[in-house]
């Protein structure tokens, strides 16, 4: 419950100070016409007690700088909605599918192509839009991340919280889903984060990977079952072009 405090009569100035407590405290991640930036709202009862409560943009502004501290700091500024190229009508509608996903309560989000063809940046645009929108995240680079929880397994309690945080977060991205060999362990690994997931109402999985549907049914048909089912309607193919190599602009 949010903390509200009473004060009589009337409020002193706050004294000037170079950078805003919100400069200061690395939250000036958000403009916010309800508190004018402050992060507190204030309001006089009948009685002349001067109130106060936390306004409710410093949810967005924590789960933007969680959002930035997640692993994509450098993109999630750059990567959105407003700065993805649309020169072909397969951008054009890989823009909307993504834009409909966000606005709509579907659990699953899947984008496949080669690397360089975009999907970082459409994934981080809904990640930036439903963070804002109030979601905490968590991201995970599963080349990377899959390898430290397989090497923690014999860890039980910091194993435990690290599945955990992954299961339960209300939005999840997995970037590279199966890249590379795909082992034992890595099923193990997925089936144990997306069967939970599955399991839940109400929470969002974002994936990228470079492996079509048929192929991760193929590799093991629980796990690619549930994600094609979760994802019905959101299983989007990105363009061959690898807009790294190309002339024309950037979506990477």
């Amino acid at each position: 419950m949010e903390e509200i405090i009473a004060k009589r009569g009337k409020q002193a100035d706050s004294p000037t100070t170079c950078d805003s407590p919100l400069k200061l405290a690395n939250l000036d991640n958000y403009d916010c016409h309800a508190c004018n930036n402050t992060g507190v709202i204030t309001w006089t009862d009948e009685s002349g007690y001067l109130w106060s409560r936390e306004c409710e943009c410093m949810n967005k502004r924590r789960s933007i700088r969680r959002l930035e501290n997640s692993g994509l700091r450098d993109i999630a500024r750059r990567y959105t909605f407003d700065t993805y190229q649309t020169p072909t009508d397969k951008h054009a509608q890989i823009k909307k599918k993504a834009m409909e996903f966000s606005h709509t309560d579907a659990e699953c989000f899947v984008i496949v192509g080669r690397s360089g063809s975009g999907k970082t940046h459409i994934c981080t645009a809904i990640c930036r839009y439903l963070v804002e929108d109030g979601y905490d995240i968590k991201y995970m680079l599963w080349r990377t991340e899959a390898a430290e929880l397989k090497a923690m397994i014999t860890e039980r309690q910091e194993y435990k919280k690290a599945i955990n945080a992954l299961r339960n977060v209300p939005l999840l991205y997995i970037d590279d889903f199966f890249k590379g060999t795909v082992s034992e362990g890595d099923i193990n690994l997925a089936f144990t984060i997306l069967n939970d997931r599955y399991n839940s109402s109400g929470k969002k999985t974002i994936i990228s990977t470079e492996r079509t549907m048929e192929e991760i049914i193929a590799l093991d048909e629980a796990i690619g079952g549930r994600i094609a089912e979760r994802a019905r309607g959101f299983v989007i193919l990105a363009p061959e072009e690898n807009w790294r190599l190309s002339a024309r602009g950037r979506n990477t």
